[in-house]
């Protein structure tokens, strides 16, 4: 069917938009309790990871909300959040030098002369920290390996002095209201799952580590610099994130020294000035989770939707949201069958290189017979609500 044809049989909105308002979007109240109550346990735990490492407290400059809670695409509930713990090195960052020879990801190094000067260019540490620091730089580059499990490291001590209840740790914070915590890892995060007894169910909380540069560092080596530079957050943060050694156009003696570019702050920017696009990117989430296709992370579908609005030439605001979610649908299972899925700073770096190809194939398949039913069906008013909710469910979007 030809896309003026979809574009007319597309251009309601009434039924996702009570998808979105029933099901989807998160409830205004339940999103502002949950903040007023995780925020004082997350601020009593940095306390005690100040009071734990010293190094770890000259270092510590914030914690920023980042991920699809921070951006205003996560859907159905805010029970998990994405939180940045920035650091700064305590270096002269005259002597720090990014560089890159993998698309998407930096090497952070110290300049030879700074660990061979008497007195260092370290600002204002004891020679016990000064040791401890040493310790996170290998061969004059700052190991993100090292980086994660000095933090990780920190978090457990603090844990081990909590009591134990069963399987997590007490944690009182200054109001004196109890929270019990345990944690897992997951890549470079640390997750907390935290639950506050009769106030919340349970919490998932990605910690990761992190460490905040200005972006002209790495101006050179970000092919989409133009874009970076009109946005009003000049910062960048470099997460250390594990890479396999089998990458390309590396020395995998080097691998584990690289730390991934992370532009969160910048991204929620571009988002925001589309506007109705996260909404569509929430729809997304919703078909994705209803179809179990779980190898599509929800950064996929966010990139994948940031690109297309740089390649399309029309005006989002004068086409339905049900139309933008269609043709967005058909871009996600273009990137799948094609396997590839560019990175919005650097095309060079493909985001789907790690998934199988069987899988992406079996993905692109299913997402293209779903593509084939609603063109063929267009006329149905409820054709898109049967593939975001699942078919028990459609009565529950009826109109009244």
């Amino acid at each position: 069917m030809q896309n003026t044809e979809m574009k007319k049989y597309l251009q309601s909105d009434e039924t996702l938009n009570k998808i979105n308002s029933m099901f989807i979007s998160l409830q205004i109240d339940e999103v502002k309790k949950v903040n007023e109550q995780l925020l004082p346990i997350i601020e009593m735990l940095i306390n005690h990871m100040k009071s734990e490492d010293s190094l770890f407290e000259k270092m510590y400059k914030e914690i920023i909300f980042c991920g699809s809670f921070y951006k205003n695409t996560k859907i159905e509930a805010p029970n998990e959040f994405d939180l940045n713990i920035t650091l700064k090195l305590p270096i002269n960052y005259n002597y720090i030098n990014c560089s890159s020879d993998r698309a998407g990801f930096v090497k952070i190094s110290i300049e030879d002369n700074v660990q061979a000067c008497a007195t260092y260019t370290y600002k204002n540490l004891t020679n016990k920290e000064i040791r401890q620091l040493n310790k996170l730089i290998s061969n004059n580059f700052v190991n993100p390996n090292t980086f994660r499990f000095w933090i990780k490291g920190i978090i457990d001590r603090v844990m081990n002095k909590l009591q134990n209840v069963g399987n997590r740790y007490r944690l009182l914070t200054n109001n004196l209201y109890k929270a019990y915590i345990k944690k897992s890892e997951s890549g470079p995060a640390i997750t907390l799952i935290v639950n506050i007894p009769y106030k919340t169910e349970d919490i998932h909380v990605d910690l990761a580590p992190s460490l905040p540069f200005d972006i002209y560092v790495i101006q050179r080596y970000i092919p989409e610099f133009d874009k970076l530079e009109t946005c009003r957050y000049k910062n960048w943060f470099a997460i250390p994130v594990p890479v396999r050694t089998d990458c390309n156009n590396s020395d995998s003696s080097l691998a584990s020294l690289y730390w991934r570019t992370a532009f969160s702050l910048q991204e929620n920017e571009v988002l925001a000035k589309c506007g109705r696009v996260k909404q569509v990117i929430r729809l997304l989430k919703k078909l994705r989770n209803t179809q179990n296709l779980k190898s599509i992370a929800s950064y996929y579908i966010e990139t994948t939707c940031l690109n297309k609005l740089t390649e399309i030439d029309i005006n989002i605001n004068r086409i339905s949201v049900t139309y933008l979610f269609f043709e967005m649908l058909k871009e996600l299972q273009r990137v799948c069958e094609q396997r590839k899925l560019d990175y919005y700073w650097n095309k060079e770096y493909n985001l789907l290189s790690r998934i199988g190809e069987m899988e992406m194939y079996n993905i692109a398949q299913r997402l293209k017979n779903i593509i084939k039913d609603i063109e063929k069906n267009a006329t149905d008013k409820y054709i898109l609500a049967k593939y975001i909710r699942k078919l028990c469910c459609l009565k529950c979007v009826t109109l009244y």
